[in-house]
């Protein structure tokens, strides 16, 4: 950290560090805090980055442009290094080459699998669906000007709330049943119901209660909720299935 002191500068939440499309010639790595990465032109999220994590790769290529909006999500202290400076260091250490590499191929590999998530969503049918169908679809969506997110401690994946009613729990591979946040791969103990909890919007609020049949518990701020019951949710609450956290974000 000491030859990185110069180079540290503060943010502050709702702060875009830079937009998809600027110029980009620094390398940035987060001392603390937290940032998102979206694409303007879907407003699509596609990673949440902390502490340790690196953004702002373009910067090692000859007249490359930002991939990607930055934005702020908590105060942040993050090292803007310039790019004649990251490639001093980087041919001085090995190590920070090696760690560089490591985390830029995670972070990466992240966002692979969410877009390769977001296609196969995206499967289309010759068959149209009935006009009531589509109304009553429509009708179950947010508003786009509400946004509100869960932000999954345990992989650092971002997920913005779309419907009126989201449920979160465990992908069901016998009947086929997948939550609207499928908790998964996040949950390698299988701790975690198939339907576990549900958030829905209602009177302009954000409530979550526990799904009939969910085991090991549901907490919200380390209050254990009751079974059924509406808690409203509140921009950084922090809900807990189980053992998974996960933090609110509106």
């Amino acid at each position: 950290m000491e030859g990185f002191k110069q180079f540290i500068y503060n943010y502050s939440k709702g702060d875009i560090i830079f937009t998809e499309g600027d110029e980009q010639n620094h390398f940035y790595i987060i001392n603390s805090g937290r940032v998102q990465l979206k694409l303007n032109r879907n407003n699509l999220i596609l990673i949440s980055l902390a502490k340790g994590d690196f953004f702002g790769e373009e910067s090692l290529n000859d007249s490359q442009d930002a991939m990607f909006t930055v934005e702020v999500m908590e105060d942040a202290s993050i090292i803007k290094i310039p790019y004649p400076a990251l490639v001093e260091m980087m041919k001085k250490s090995r190590e920070i080459s090696l760690k560089i590499l490591k985390k830029l191929s995670e972070k990466h590999l992240k966002i692979l699998e969410y877009l390769f998530q977001m296609k196969g969503q995206d499967i289309t049918s010759d068959e149209q669906p009935a006009a009531e169908s589509i109304e009553e679809e429509n009708h179950d969506l947010l508003d786009p000007a509400i946004q509100a997110y869960l932000v999954i401690q345990r992989s650092n994946r971002v997920v913005q709330l779309t419907h009126k009613t989201t449920f979160l729990g465990r992908r069901d591979y016998t009947s086929g049943f997948t939550p609207d946040i499928d908790l998964t791969k996040e949950d390698e103990e299988k701790y975690i119901s198939r339907k576990h909890a549900k958030i829905q919007f209602s009177n302009d609020r954000f409530y979550i209660s526990e799904e009939p049949g969910a085991i090991n518990g549901t907490f919200i701020n380390g209050e254990k909720m009751k079974t059924g019951v509406k808690y409203e949710l509140n921009n950084e609450d922090e809900l807990t299935l189980c053992h998974l956290s996960c933090v609110f974000k509106a």
